[in-house]
């Protein structure tokens, strides 16, 4: 099954895993990453009143995730670096302190992209949303110019207005030797008002790139229109059902992936979350089935904090002891740092256990800290 039909680095037909350049110590070469979308100014509204505003957009919080739980490359226990490639205008509030974005944006003459989410006040059910998006500002969108001109282990397309044009998309898959696409940088829409809607995938000029993608995430209300049985024949297919966990499904197999526990203050980044840890596990030489337990983990997380949230240093470290313990154990061919499979390794549950461990911590300290649910970013109004 192909993951990335990249012309000049093409596999052998019939290959059904993906190389990728090897992480290596002190001070040697990185698994560089390339995140495309946005930063955004999130307006937060419940019984029709403004209670916060946040930095928002899917590339702060992808940043955020990889930025905490990739694995360390060198004696400085600093992560792999990653680029990320976001247009923002001159109003864009979060340049600087208290909470900045982590990764500087490209400026342009158009305003900052913005969003209100107005949330119900009644609890959702596990699978539908909690809130309403609307666009009420909208940035330029990022070019094949914008980005950079070389080469990078993996990319991430997590559009979430439009910004990600297919030949971005495109130029990403030349650039990257694996695409990670959340399937709401190609199928979402907006009406007039700025009322986010979808349209099916198979109905954009996306469509044809997705032979050429590693993997692409839908929510559960995203995943109609993305046809998963059609999909999965070309990549994996990650669907993501909050509270009950996730499901993958690629050309000959699908499996279910438990969720973590968490409260839910807000949603937003949830999915964001999740695809950036479900990369740190790839990058951690995880199969695709465990690295999504990361991916759960990291989800949970965000929606137990209001915007982008802030990791407290002993959960994180708890994180990466047990991913490091279960990885030298060396009980599965697949998990080497260099190739990853599709199916859960036979260390599935003992990892799934240690990162209850960890979410045990953050719980925690959440409850030792309330306001740490309020995120690093919030201008309460």
């Amino acid at each position: 099954m192909p993951l990335a039909a990249e012309p000049d680095d093409a596999r052998e037909e019939g290959e059904d895993q993906l190389q990728l350049p090897t992480t290596t110590t002190n001070g040697g070469p990185a698994l560089e990453g390339l995140v495309v979308g946005s930063y955004c100014h999130d307006v937060l509204i419940r019984g029709g009143r403004v209670v916060g505003e946040t930095l928002g957009g899917a590339a702060a919080f992808v940043s955020n995730v990889l930025d905490a739980a990739s694995p360390q490359h060198d004696a400085l226990d600093e992560p792999p670096p990653v680029v990320v490639v976001a247009k923002v205008g001159h109003d864009f509030v979060y340049a600087s302190a208290p909470a900045p974005a982590r990764h500087p944006p490209l400026l342009c003459a158009s305003p900052t992209t913005s969003f209100h989410a107005q949330f119900s006040e009644t609890a959702a059910s596990a699978h539908a949303p909690d809130r309403e998006l609307r666009r009420v500002r909208a940035c330029d969108p990022i070019c094949p110019a914008d980005l950079p001109d070389r080469r990078f282990a993996y990319g991430l397309a997590v559009g979430v207005a439009g910004e990600v044009l297919p030949e971005t998309l495109e130029r990403m898959i030349r650039l990257c030797r694996a695409v990670l696409v959340d399937a709401q940088a190609l199928i979402r829409t907006f009406d007039g008002d700025g009322a986010v809607g979808h349209v099916a995938l198979g109905d954009t000029p996306y469509a044809r790139l997705l032979p050429r993608v590693a993997f692409i995430k839908a929510s559960s209300e995203e995943a109609p229109y993305v046809g998963v049985e059609t999909a999965r024949r070309w990549c994996c297919v990650i669907v993501t059902e909050g509270r009950n966990g996730c499901r993958l499904y690629w050309d000959g197999g699908e499996a279910r992936v438990a969720p973590f526990p968490a409260v839910q203050v807000d949603p937003t980044g949830a999915g964001d979350s999740f695809l950036a840890g479900f990369a740190a596990g790839l990058l951690w030489g995880l199969s695709a089935t465990d690295a999504a337990l990361l991916g759960n983990f990291f989800g949970a997380a965000a929606v137990s904090q209001v915007g982008v949230p802030t990791f407290h240093p002993k959960m994180l470290q708890a994180v990466r002891e047990t991913l490091e313990e279960k990885i030298t154990k060396g009980s599965s061919p697949c998990i080497n740092g260099i190739t990853f499979t599709f199916e859960r390794s036979n260390m599935h549950d003992e990892l799934h256990a240690g990162l209850q461990e960890a979410a045990r911590l953050m719980s925690e300290q959440q409850q030792a800290d309330p306001a740490n649910g309020h995120g690093g970013d919030i201008c309460s109004t």
